[in-house]
């Protein structure tokens, strides 16, 4: 018997063969899919995941120190004749920051506020100590927004003609100065006694921040102090600090000192979640207007920053220009800036905003009172020395 043998092995390979050459595209477009899958995936994680080294500021909230807040002024003040009601506003500024202790900023993050114009971008070596942790830095803030508060209520009332008592410690001395080594950590100031004989007490907190603005520099003092309970007289002479501003008026004694300031009326400043010392010239405006009818703005927006000494001057600031953005952002026309920022201010200020240079509280009192009587016209500029 003749057996035949038929090619279906033959057959059945063909078959095979052809579906083999169907799954390998298949494969392949797979293997691309997940190929660029992985990719986005690697993408996302590094601009969103990846920490960069940077500190990223912006325009924060702004506050307007004449009104109110959870259902209190913003500035409280007992006693019954006091106004809180305004028209207008006087709102202090405050920036958001991004980056630093415990906190990071995304590669998007660094890319959108390289674009922004109100954004400022900085190494976060140049912002923050390298061991600062974010507990540190949000205690810093906090006792820092307490004793601007503090000040600006003793420089407010004693602006105002009120007693403000004060007993000034002396917690060191300037490097370079001719304190070193003779004052003490510690010393209670009593006193400053002038080359003309005239003894000047230590009674009022602005003081010692005053006086010597009045003296040349290498002037002899007597520094009249109580250490461990016994009067002492200590010489010394003031002396002018390195990098002084054009205007510095006077010299300075050299000494760091902190306050414990007797106020004759309480006053109480209801703000949370706000930290910092650059709010001290607002807040000072703030009460100033409270004790004298209730509305120095004349109906005007105006904003401004500037941390406030115990003598009235505005001290610099940082991150004015977010600041300045910000304050037009919630409606202010114009803007109170500490003189000594104007280098920054200059070519930063964002259309519409009219920026107002002031050095001391005396200069602020008068810009505001300007503006409410729409006096504007030749008003001071900040200008690049």
């Amino acid at each position: 018997m003749a057996i035949e043998y038929h090619n279906a092995p033959s057959e059945m390979s063909e078959e095979g063969e052809k579906q083999s050459s169907h799954s390998r595209p298949l494969r392949r477009k797979i293997s691309r899919w997940g190929t660029l899958v992985g990719a986005l995936v690697l993408v996302g994680v590094i601009a969103f995941a990846v920490p960069m080294p940077y500190v990223i500021t912006s325009p924060g909230p702004t506050y307007d120190v004449l009104g109110s807040m959870n259902g209190n002024p913003v500035i409280d003040i007992d006693d019954p004749d006091v106004v809180n009601q305004s028209e207008g506003q006087l709102r202090m500024v405050t920036v958001s920051s991004l980056g630093g202790p415990d906190a990071h900023v995304s590669l998007v993050d660094y890319l959108l506020a390289k674009l922004d114009p109100s954004s400022n971008v900085r190494p976060v070596e140049e912002v923050y100590p390298r061991d600062l942790t974010r507990e540190e830095l949000d205690e810093l803030n906090k006792v820092q927004m307490m004793s601007s508060q503090s000040t600006a209520a003793s420089v407010a009332l004693e602006e105002l003609g009120y007693d403000v008592g004060a007993t000034m410690t002396i917690a060191g001395a300037s490097s370079g100065s001719h304190a070193e080594g003779v004052v003490e950590e510690g010393d209670v100031l009593q006193a400053i006694i002038t080359p003309d004989g005239e003894r000047h007490a230590v009674d009022r907190p602005s003081v010692p921040f005053a006086l010597p603005k009045t003296l040349p520099p290498e002037t002899p003092v007597k520094l009249e102090i109580l250490r461990n309970g016994e009067k002492k007289t200590l010489a010394m002479r003031t002396y002018l600090p390195e990098n002084v501003e054009s205007d510095f008026e006077g010299s300075r004694f050299g000494i760091y000192l902190t306050a414990d300031v007797t106020l004759p009326i309480d006053v109480t400043i209801h703000l949370e979640n706000v930290g910092g010392p650059s709010a001290g010239l607002m807040f000072t405006l703030g009460i100033i207007d409270k004790f004298t009818g209730g509305d120095s703005t004349g109906g005007a927006i105006i904003a401004g920053t500037g941390a406030i000494g115990y003598d009235g001057e505005v001290q610099p600031i940082g991150g004015i220009v977010q600041k300045m953005y910000g304050s037009k952002r919630d409606g202010a026309q114009w803007f109170l800036a500490p003189k000594s920022n104007c280098d920054e201010v200059v070519g930063n200020i964002p259309d519409g905003l009219e920026v107002w240079p002031v050095a001391t509280l005396a200069d602020a009192r008068e810009a505001v009172q300007s503006i409410s009587k729409g006096a504007t016209i030749n008003h001071p500029v900040c200008e690049v020395e």
